[in-house]
């Protein structure tokens, strides 16, 4: 069975044994390029570089999103030979999807793209109702390129998570789908070109995105959650990308819902009474509801940028942000890719932070939060 990014495969069985079904993926950083009629293989780790026949050389992209194979023989025999298998794991170009404990019969495996990084989830069982839920939107067709692998596998009671090549979190069925978006949110942070933000992400109608900043218990995806129904768009509320332009998109995990927000959100209650209960490695316990993909992946230019101060008993007030206390409160949110910051990411910042009106928002109510934000956003927004 093959649908939308989601291969499946039972591990075949003859006369009491298993063959086991393995997920072949490159061993690291890779570069096909034809020069003349040759095609040259590169691997970045080996720093070594292999003459690939055609064959090999038309089956090399398929690698890239893991070729499933018995011993050396692809279940798709339409990819490649078992000599093309065997020639790529003799020059150390390929090896199984594996933890540190060594390599896991593969079932299924589903390919997200997070706008930053695409990321191959491999199972050794069907894939839980609970990651569908959580992760479908995000998934993509089969890709030429893949920048980091995730194995989930089953360990006597509990479920283990890990990157390609790491021990794996042991972890319960409700603590699941939490731990795998961490897993997936360190392969963005590792493979992030561009500088990246803590942020929420609302859409007005008018196209222009709204960031919402502010430190944990601010009140962020409760805040975007219920602007989602006030003429705003939810793209996203954990990571916002900022592009060199000044312009942003959303990672579009499924926003995230604490115990305290689930009676809040009345316009939302149910999606959230349908949406399962996970716990957090923080011991938080959770909702996730989905967000658009597209609309979370779609750049757009920053018309407001709001910091986020939530008090006891506050009516809500909006002041004005001075730019050296904008830039310094996106920075004290912001993950590079370097440790510091480079001249091309405060670029960026300068630019989305000249292009907005900044400000911070105390309040204790989220309605009239909502209120105040939905009144100042009707004035015009600036032509970009």
């Amino acid at each position: 069975m093959v649908s939308l990014s989601r291969c499946c495969l039972p591990v075949s069985r003859k006369k009491g044994f298993s063959i086991l079904t393995h997920l072949l993926i490159p061993t690291g950083p890779s570069q096909l390029e034809w020069i003349g009629d040759a095609a040259y293989l590169f691997l970045e780790d080996e720093q070594s570089l292999s003459v690939l026949n055609a064959e090999a050389a038309q089956a090399w992209p398929q690698f890239q999103t893991g070729v499933l194979c018995k011993d050396d023989t692809p279940c798709d025999a339409s990819i490649c030979t078992p000599s093309v298998v065997a020639s790529l794991k003799s020059i150390g170009a390929i090896e199984p999807l594996s933890s540190q404990e060594g390599a896991v019969p593969i079932k299924e495996t589903l390919l997200v793209d997070t706008g930053v990084s695409k990321v191959l989830i491999g199972f050794d069982s069907n894939i839980p109702d609970s990651v569908m839920a959580a992760f479908s939107h995000m998934a993509t067709p089969a890709s030429p390129t893949c920048d980091a692998y995730v194995l989930v596998q089953r360990l006597s009671d509990k479920t283990g998570v890990a990157s390609q090549g790491e021990p794996p979190v042991p972890v319960g069925d409700d603590m699941l789908v939490p731990q795998l978006k961490l897993t997936i949110t360190e392969a963005i942070l590792d493979h992030a070109d561009q500088l990246l933000l803590h942020a929420a992400i609302a859409v007005h109608d008018s196209g222009h995105a709204m960031l919402l900043v502010g430190g944990p218990g601010a009140g962020k995806s409760t805040l975007a959650t219920a602007l989602d129904t006030a003429g705003f768009t939810l793209a996203g509320d954990d990571v916002a990308v900022l592009k060199y332009d000044g312009s942003v998109f959303a990672i579009p995990f499924p926003s995230t819902l604490k115990t305290g927000a689930w009676e809040l959100l009345d316009a939302k209650q149910d999606e959230i009474s349908e949406a399962n209960t996970h716990l957090r490695p923080d011991g938080q316990y959770v909702r996730y509801l989905t967000v658009d993909a597209e609309t979370a992946l779609t750049p757009r230019p920053v018309s407001w940028i709001v910091f986020l101060d939530r008090q006891n008993d506050e009516a809500p007030t909006l002041s004005p942000q001075p730019v050296p206390q904008t830039i310094s409160g996106l920075i004290s949110q912001a993950w590079s890719g370097t440790s510091d910051l480079t001249t091309e990411e405060f670029g960026a910042l300068a630019a989305c932070v000249n292009d907005a009106s900044c400000f911070q928002l105390r309040y204790s109510d989220l309605k009239k939060a909502v209120a105040a934000l939905r009144d100042f956003c009707t004035e015009p927004v600036r032509d970009i």
